[in-house]
């Protein structure tokens, strides 16, 4: 049986947000924190991820999203230039490159980021890990690499458990998946397939103490 981690309740700082100014959001981050929140949309996603890094100084990032947008990607690319980002990962949905209208995004974040920094699977997932020598970041997310005028919701932690928890996913996929956009949703399941059945949980304890 696999093991079963318990993971710790702490308090987290809430709000909702109409700012377009995302380092209002984390006013309070520092090591350990966790915050969440609701948006009207008014920043993104590349703008969160961006006012994370500057708290914790430059640093690898992963994304994993069901959608990139054009514009965001450059501004990721940007913030690779800048030294921000050390090393960057995209993980995205195999029908991402498939869309008529998404087939030159795709081909620019091959150009952008290199086809060996792409993976894709079956996902509707969203999240980043941000992680340097000291932090271990994970931002859990409903928003996609583009900008949208919704209402959305984000949750970060300061945690490596949590952090880890996470990779462990990102981990697999860059040992087993190939590299690049793959749009054969039989190539992406066949790896999705292998990761659930080796982290397959036989029992859940602890949920009745909720």
């Amino acid at each position: 049986m696999a093991d079963v981690k318990s993971f710790r309740f702490k308090k987290a700082n809430i709000g909702k947000f109409e700012t377009q100014n995302a380092n209002q959001a984390l006013k309070d981050f520092e090591p350990g924190c966790r915050i969440m929140g609701l948006t009207r949309g008014a920043f993104s996603l590349i703008d969160l991820i961006h006012a994370v890094l500057k708290k914790t100084g430059p640093a690898r990032v992963v994304c994993t999203t069901w959608s990139a947008g054009i514009k965001d990607v450059h501004n990721v690319k940007w913030m690779i230039g800048s030294s921000l980002i050390k090393k960057f990962t995209l993980i995205t949905d195999y029908s991402y490159s498939k869309f008529a209208n998404k087939k030159a995004y795709a081909l620019t974040c091959e150009e952008l980021f290199g086809i060996e920094n792409i993976y894709s699977t079956n996902i509707h997932a969203k999240f980043v890990l941000i992680e340097n020598n000291d932090f271990k970041v994970c931002i859990r997310t409903s928003m996609n690499l583009n900008a949208n005028k919704k209402c959305e919701n984000f949750e970060l932690d300061e945690d490596s458990d949590i952090y880890d928890f996470y990779y462990n996913f990102v981990s697999f996929i860059e040992e087993n998946q190939k590299e690049g956009f793959i749009t054969s949703s039989t190539k992406v399941n066949k790896t999705l397939d292998l990761f659930f059945k080796a982290n397959k949980e036989e029992s859940i304890s602890g949920w009745s103490d909720l």
